[in-house]
């Protein structure tokens, strides 16, 4: 294998200063094969580490078996609690997988870098103006450069977008290129990805994860940060906003949830302070397009889109998409919208324009391609071209460079019916005629289990315009690498990845996402627009968080209760059984009025696990985090891990029956999580609309949590035992403010106070009240200012109700109707939430235009 001119025939002295490590990469070689005929990006000919690996080796401190093991615990722990997926559809079950990073970097030299990073660069100002030529004046195709059919047939080529020249000249906004590299050590482009490219919002979390793991060896090499990237991304964005002097509102349009990249989605649009948005978000208004608000229409500048150019508008792309907003190409067409990348992008992503690249560069740059792509033949060219390899009917095989003289073999036996129908394909879909050569990849290092592998590798490298005909290169890279197989690199589905460090001559200095000058103007807070998508599933995210923690807290007290079933009292057997019925953790018995211990707790058990019981623990905690995901931009990362922890123990049925102590360690584990996550909410949401359903909803599930509770002891005629008492402090929580407050056993009108009508006590039926009939009141437009009336005269009825003898008698009626009228005012205020704020989010969307 060559040696690339610039690796150095002898590796640099370490300073004798340094501190040996405790283990360095040398001790596991061992276990380490490159296939031959592949570039080793570990070792070079005389299987010594390649300089750089050197310096990590030097500079990363303990790298023994049990140091790399705990990393990789590390890194699979760390992507867990940041819920690092991607979505599978081709899996039988259709989840969300994990994230696979290895704990290894990828490390390029600096000189190397720089000269890929500049080659990049000038590939990405080609495309951009090959993509103005296409929809522009086309001479590249009257002038032979590109044949015809090549563009016109290809199914990336938009015809509405011809004639349209964006803000700025700028068709690319965002490009990556997937790089591989062959035998002789050099880098080729073999793919090129310019509508929506995916992985940079991946490629900066790797980032964050791996660096902390080698932080010695991150800062000694002098990483390039990815941080600037992003800075500069915003900036270009929001320089090119229409805006007329308005702030720009810059929105992120993903297709949902179910896209297979969703948390990258999700995680840019936090990152970037941008607002994600779904099709049916948006809507265009006289050739505009706005963003369906909760205070009404919102006008959108700038889209930068996760959507390919079909399914964007299905007015003029493709008419059977469901995914992407009508009219959105006229508003852009107008110049009322920045949409990046711009529509008809896809065309540059057609494998077969790789063949023709050099004879572009050559015309338009007037300067070859620095770097390469791979050997590309398109079985499309006319016969009697140089450099053409007689094909069917008059068609040939046309070599992206010279001398790549590797003539495929065609079936000379086809007839005339066959040929002719082969040259039909060919013109309707270019790309699927497309030779190109094979690359031996190269291999990198991974750990895997307790040894050091080596697997196949392909890069991705990000390029954003700068606006000014320029582009910025992301320092750094989403390395792929192979699965099991070890030679084939499919993606994200068949192997894991890895953070790639472009080291630096320089010293690199701390950049933050945040921007770099303040005027007087950015000081204006502009409010964070809050969709009726976003707030429904806030609204939806308070209450089956607050569900789950009812339902938890519910199985705790009765079944820590069931530890000692000899003195299990016969009427709080009585009323537990009713209430778990009443939550529908338990079957609906008629003729029973309570269950034996023994079979109330195998029924408990076996109920919380049950996620296809619309009430059990495990469905309540699968919809949490599920709602939580779809609002992820809008939440805090520590309230995400928080989440993202929570379904432990739930995600798979027990295969045995589990034990009553194992089951009530796993309910305590819960509901300190989902403590957490309320906390969370409470300190780390910012106080928009969408906080404020997000609160309503939690209000609403406690009020109506403690109704129906509280119903129960009330219904029953052991109403004042002190064992039902009990239960209900323990079961809210209030076991120990109760005994702060009174010395004595609990007694009913303490605590029926403390529990209903306590207005400083947060979980009081009172101070549920109040706060709904705040939220309710301060909702944009609310209309609903009958039912905030009611609510505030409900909170004002909120009182003791006085017996004969200041105790029990004459009690349970008046506050059976009190709960009952609780109940019926909570599920109303529902609906009418619900039907003001979120039923037109499901209409269809529309393009209307003034004439």
């Amino acid at each position: 294998m060559a040696r690339r001119p610039d690796v150095p025939a002898e590796p640099p002295t370490p300073d004798s200063t340094d501190p040996p490590p405790a283990a360095d990469l040398g001790t596991h070689l061992g276990s380490y094969r490159v296939p031959g005929g592949h570039w080793d990006e570990l070792l070079d000919d005389r299987r010594a580490l390649r300089p750089h690996w050197q310096s990590f080796a030097r500079e990363a401190g303990d790298l023994s078996p049990e140091h790399l093991s705990r990393a990789e615990a590390r890194v699979a722990r760390q992507i867990h609690e940041n819920g690092v997926t991607y979505n599978v559809y081709a899996a039988t079950d259709g989840a969300s997988r994990p994230w696979e990073l290895d704990a290894l970097p990828m490390i390029i030299p600096a000189a190397e870098w720089e000269r890929l990073a500049a080659g990049l660069r000038q590939r990405a100002v080609l495309l951009n103006a090959v993509a103005a030529d296409f929809y522009g004046e086309q001479r590249l195709v009257s002038r032979g450069l590109v044949p015809p059919a090549l563009v016109f047939a290809a199914p990336g080529f938009q015809r509405p977008c011809h004639g349209v020249s964006p803000a700025g000249g700028v068709f690319v906004h965002l490009a990556a290129f997937d790089l591989a590299r062959g035998a002789d050590g050099e880098w080729r482009v073999v793919k090129t990805r310019c509508q929506a490219p995916s992985g940079a919002g991946y490629a900066l979390e790797n980032r964050l994860i791996v660096a902390r793991l080698f932080p010695d060896a991150f800062r000694a090499l002098r990483t390039q940060m990815l941080t600037r990237f992003f800075e500069r991304l915003r900036e270009m964005l929001h320089d090119g906003a229409p805006c007329g002097g308005e702030a720009p509102h810059v929105v992120l349009l993903t297709p949902g949830p179910y896209s297979e990249t969703y948390f990258e989605h999700a995680y840019l649009a936090r990152h970037l302070g941008f607002t994600l948005v779904e099709g049916g978000d948006l809507t265009v208004r006289d050739d505009r397009v706005y963003l369906k608000t909760l205070e009404g229409l919102d006008r959108v500048h700038v889209i930068l889109r996760r959507l390919d150019d079909d399914f964007c508008d299905p007015l003029e792309l493709r008419a059977d998409s469901t995914l992407g907003v009508p009219g959105m190409t006229q508003a852009w067409r107008a110049g009322h919208v920045l949409v990046a990348n711009a529509f008809g992008t896809g065309v540059l992503e057609s494998s077969a324009l790789l063949a023709f690249l050099p004879g572009i560069a050559e015309h338009v740059l007037g300067e070859p391609l620095a770097v390469r792509s791979a050997a590309t033949w398109w079985c499309g060219e006319a016969a009697g071209k140089p450099d053409a390899f007689p094909g069917f009917d008059g068609m040939v095989i046309k070599p992206a460079f010279p001398d790549a003289r590797a003539k495929p073999t065609f079936a000379d036996e086809l007839g005339e019916s066959a040929r002719a129908d082969w040259r039909r394909r060919l013109l309707a879909s270019p790309d699927r005629y497309v030779l190109q050569e094979y690359l031996p990849l190269s291999h990198a290092p991974v750990w895997r289990g307790s040894r050091l592998e080596s697997r196949a590798l392909m890069l991705r490298v990000f390029l954003a315009a700068d606006g000014r005909g320029d582009y910025h290169v992301m320092p750094g890279a989403l390395a792929r690498v192979a699965g099991g197989d070890h030679h084939v690199v499919s993606g994200p589905r068949g192997g894991s990845s890895k953070d790639t460090w472009a080291l630096s001559e320089a010293p690199i200095d701390f950049v933050s996402v945040l921007p770099a000058r303040l005027h007087l103007e950015d000081t204006a807070r502009r409010p964070h627009a809050v969709s009726s998508r976003a707030a429904e599933h806030l609204f939806w995210l308070g209450r089956y968080a607050e569900r789950s923690e009812n339902c938890a807290r519910l199985l705790r007290s009765v079944l820590s209760r069931l530890l000692d079933r000899e003195v299990f009292p016969a009427p709080l057997l009585r009323v537990v059984t009713r209430a778990c019925r009443r939550q529908g953790l338990l079957g609906a018995t008629a003729e029973e009025t309570s269950m034996a211990p023994l079979r109330l707790e195998r029924e408990l058990i076996d109920a919380m696990f049950d996620r296809r019981r619309g009430a059990s623990l495990a469905f309540n905690i699968e919809q949490t985090v599920r709602v939580a995901a779809n609002v992820r931009a809008r939440l805090s990362t520590d309230t995400g891990r928080l989440l993202n922890q929570i379904p432990q123990g739930f995600t798979q049925p027990p295969r045995s029956a589990i034990r009553l102590a194992e089951t009530l360690e796993l309910i305590d584990r819960t509901i300190v999580r989902l403590a957490a996550v309320g906390g969370l909410e409470t300190e780390r949401t910012i106080r928009d609309e969408g906080w404020r359903f997000l609160s309503i909803g939690r209000c609403l599930e406690r009020l109506l949590f403690v109704t129906a509770t509280a119903a129960e002891v009330v219904a029953s005629e052991d109403a004042a035992e002190p064992s039902l008492l009990e239960w209900l402090l323990d079961l809210s929580d209030h076991t120990l403010i109760y005994r702060v407050r009174h010395t004595h056993q609990p007694e009913w009108a303490p605590t029926v106070d403390l529990l209903l009508f306590d207005r400083h006590n947060p979980r009081a039926l009172a101070y549920q009240l109040g706060k709904l009939a705040k939220h309710a009141r301060l909702l944009p437009a609310s209309g609903l200012a009958e039912l905030v009336r009611e609510v505030q005269l409900m909170r004002a009825s909120c009182r003791m109700p006085a017996g004969p003898d200041g105790g029990l008698s004459g009690a349970p009626g008046r506050l059976d109707d009190l709960l009952r009228g609780c109940e019926d005012l909570a599920l109303r205020l529902s609906d009418a939430i619900t039907l003001r704020y979120f039923s037109h989010v499901y209409e269809p969307a529309r393009a209307t235009a003034v004439l």
